[in-house]
């Protein structure tokens, strides 16, 4: 906890009536910070702990006004929570949350390991975009370029090109999502 949660996070979920899915929710907000500057720094750290999720003083992690304060400035949140799973999108710019498609779906029992979670995850991306970009599923491709250190996040192709579309794809045991948005020069 003294890792990963700074002291007014760890506060934040010893109060809680419900610290599992705050602690789960400041960890996914963590995570999406860390997504978001990372397409556009490649060198920024991932430690948690650098990572500080801050709900507004009056709406806590469901208000509107939640962000993370990252080592390359604060990327605002919006939190999706049922009673299946803690899911959370993030932008730079705040206007720019309402523009992200997502979707979370259960990954069919048939898929639980770990090539057929990326396999799911990567068709239901491929999907998503196709449907967005009003394209056939095969002509959209995603590829992880390897860089030093390991892979770079997910890049989208479509047909030889290259859209201007972030995205971010995660499987964790029964769910799998994929979140996408696309700038406009």
């Amino acid at each position: 906890m003294d890792r990963v949660f700074t002291p007014d996070e760890r506060r934040l979920i010893r109060n809680s009536g419900d610290p599992d899915m705050v602690l789960w929710s400041l960890w996914a907000g963590k995570e999406t910070g860390y997504k978001a500057v990372r397409s556009r720094n490649p060198s920024v750290s991932s430690a948690p702990g650098r990572y500080e999720v801050r709900p507004s003083s009056t709406g806590g992690l469901l208000s509107e006004s939640v962000t993370v304060h990252t080592p390359c400035g604060p990327v605002s949140l919006r939190f999706f929570i049922t009673g299946d799973y803690v899911h959370c999108i993030g932008a730079t710019v705040e206007e720019d949350l309402d523009g992200v498609v997502w979707d979370v779906r259960k990954v069919p029992r048939t898929r639980l390991s770990s090539d057929g979670e990326s396999n799911f995850v990567r068709e239901m991306a491929k999907k998503s975009i196709s449907i967005y970009l009003g394209e056939q599923p095969e002509a959209v491709d995603i590829i992880r370029p390897k860089e030093d250190g390991g892979l770079a996040p997910p890049v989208v192709w479509v047909e030889g090109r290259t859209p201007n579309i972030t995205l971010s794809m995660s499987h964790d045991g029964r769910f799998a999502a994929c979140v996408f948005s696309a700038h406009h020069a």
